[in-house]
C-alpha cells in the first residue's frame, strides 16, 4: 500500500497500534472542527522498512474522543523534532474546553516545522572529553599544573 502525503490513514493501517483502545480512528477531518491536541510523531511506516512522519489529531465527535492520522512523508525529510500542540484549555471544573480548530493548529505546526532548531544544550563531545581526561591524568602523574579560568591553578 502506498500513502500519499497529506492522506488520512485508514483505520487498521500501521499507526493504529499507537492509538489507545477506547479511542476510535476516523477517516475525515474538517478544518473548522474543534481540536484538543495535535502531535507530530515518527512512527513505523506501513511497509515496516523505516519511519514516517504522522500528524495525529485528537477530536471529540458525538461525545467520543476520536483520532486522525495524517501521513506527512518519510521521517528523514523532517529536521524538526517531534512535538505536541494543545488546542484546549481547562474550565474551573477541570474539564477540557477546545479553543482552537484543526486549521489553526495545523498552521501552527507548519510554522514550528519551518523554524530553525533551537538547541540550548548541545550533545557533549565524548571523544574530546575522554582526550582531556587522559591528558589531565598524564599531567597529574608528572606533577604539572593545569591553568584554568583567570590563571587559577587546577590540579
Amino acid at each position: 500500500m502506498s500513502e500519499e502525503v497529506g492522506e488520512i490513514v485508514r483505520p487498521g493501517d500501521s499507526p493504529a497500534w499507537y492509538t489507545p483502545s477506547p479511542v476510535s480512528v476516523i477517516r475525515q477531518v474538517l478544518p473548522d472542527e474543534a481540536c484538543y491536541l495535535l502531535m507530530e510523531r515518527n512512527l513505523p511506516s506501513s511497509n515496516r522498512r523505516g519511519k514516517s512522519r504522522y500528524q495525529i489529531l485528537r477530536l471529540v465527535r458525538d461525545d467520543r474522543v476520536v483520532t486522525a492520522y495524517i501521513y506527512l512523508g518519510p521521517a528523514s525529510r523532517f529536521k524538526a523534532d517531534q512535538f505536541d500542540m494543545m488546542g484546549c484549555g481547562l474550565s474551573d471544573s477541570g474539564k477540557a474546553i477546545p479553543v482552537h480548530t484543526v486549521a489553526e493548529l495545523q498552521d501552527g505546526a507548519d510554522e514550528l516545522r519551518g523554524r530553525a532548531l533551537r538547541r540550548e544544550l548541545e550533545p557533549s563531545d565524548i571523544a574530546g572529553a575522554f582526550r582531556n581526561m587522559q591528558e589531565e591524568k598524564v599531567r597529574r602523574a608528572k606533577h604539572q599544573s593545569t591553568f584554568g579560568e583567570k590563571g587559577f591553578i587546577q590540579r
